[in-house]
């Protein structure tokens, strides 16, 4: 009588193992996160993160080419007057990168007698 106790006892313990089995792709199929948002439904000014599946606005807005060309050579962009090309490349990545478009920082430090900082 021991022994059907013990077969019983295994049919229902591989029983359990074939249920769960069966039942694991199940859980999978209802368990799969939601699709982002596709890059085409971002708005206007904004861009896709792939991190966050998320909009996000642009880091840089667009303010346009800050080159500009002649009529005397059109081939050749400049800035203020300066051609972008060979020994002037420093000076027009210098006037690209132009800082008065930021406003001035003016650092708030205070110069004290006291050694300890506060």
């Amino acid at each position: 009588m021991a022994s059907s106790s013990f077969a019983i006892r295994r049919h229902l313990l591989i029983g359990a193992f074939v249920v769960a089995a069966a039942a694991a792709p199940v859980v999978a199929a209802y368990s799969t996160p939601e699709p982002g948002i596709p890059v085409a439904q971002c708005a206007g000014g904004e861009e896709p993160d792939q991190f966050t599946t998320t909009c996000v606005p642009f880091m840089v807005p667009n303010a346009g080419s800050p080159y500009t060309t002649t009529a005397a050579n059109p081939d050749v962009p400049e800035i203020d007057g300066i051609p972008c090309i060979g020994h002037n490349s420093g000076q027009c990545i210098g006037l690209a990168e132009d800082q008065a478009l930021i406003p001035n920082v003016t650092p708030r430090s205070t110069v004290s007698a006291s050694p300890t900082v506060t």
